[in-house]
């Protein structure tokens, strides 16, 4: 079993750090860069925690199905970037970028979260979307939880939190799988999915816990967690993954 003190504190909490302040440099300055317009940004918050009687792992939603996108989809905490009239983040801080904030406040707003319990790391680079979307994940650790009842889902965006601890999401049994997307301008490109229960965790959240887990277990995170059985193992091969870059 893991340790969670080698985990989320000391060396290891620092050397995620300087990993995501390397990432930093080649992002958007937090503040006067406004949103592109091709692409709307947005954050999402990737929480690792640490569950009583269960261990290390991370937090999830399900998204309410009353929302008209992606309703019923496991996501991580987070909303699009909100700009004031002169064009400067409406939750700007001098402490934070505009991807934590952002974060932080869609985590307290959708399963109450306080920023304040939250140790942000930093951010890793943005991915787009083909609903014209720049989703920067922001990685942290929020603590001890003794059970997920301590979080209050709001049921207008939010219908369940789940959590998925590290043993699970590095199982090797054949947990983990790929799809594979056709997308205009990008070609064919993996993705990978946890595909053992319902709801599945795929798309962007699985590329961000994928992202996540890269970055706090180093080198003992495998390239691939078993053999993936795609239909023509050529096709992952040809593919652009979009994981670990």
């Amino acid at each position: 079993r893991m340790h969670r003190c080698h985990l989320f504190e000391g060396a290891n909490r620092l050397r995620c750090i300087e990993a995501l302040q390397k990432q930093a440099q080649r992002l958007p300055h937090p503040v006067s860069v406004p949103a592109s317009a091709d692409h709307r940004q947005a954050s999402v918050l990737v929480p690792f925690c640490v569950l009583k009687d269960v261990g290390p792992g991370l937090l999830y939603t399900v998204r309410s199905g009353q929302l008209r996108s992606h309703s019923g989809q496991v996501s991580f905490p987070g909303g699009v970037r909100e700009l004031n009239s002169t064009g400067r983040d409406c939750d700007f801080d001098l402490e934070l970028s505009w991807a934590a904030a952002t974060a932080l406040r869609e985590a307290e707003e959708e399963i109450g979260l306080s920023a304040g319990r939250v140790d942000v790391w930093g951010a890793h680079r943005s991915h787009t979307t083909s609903a014209k979307f720049a989703v920067t994940p922001v990685i942290g650790y929020c603590g001890e939880l003794a059970s997920l009842s301590e979080l209050r889902a709001n049921p207008d965006e939010v219908s369940l939190v789940l959590f998925r601890s590290l043993e699970h999401l590095l199982d090797k049994s054949g947990a983990w799988g790929y799809t594979v997307f056709d997308r205009p301008g990008y070609g064919r490109y993996a993705v990978p999915v946890l595909r053992d229960q319902l709801p599945r965790i795929w798309g962007l959240t699985a590329v961000f816990t994928f992202v996540a887990l890269r970055l706090l277990l180093g080198p003992e995170f495998p390239q691939r967690l078993n053999r993936m059985q795609i239909e023509g193992e050529a096709v992952l091969k040809k593919s652009k993954p979009l994981v670990g870059s």
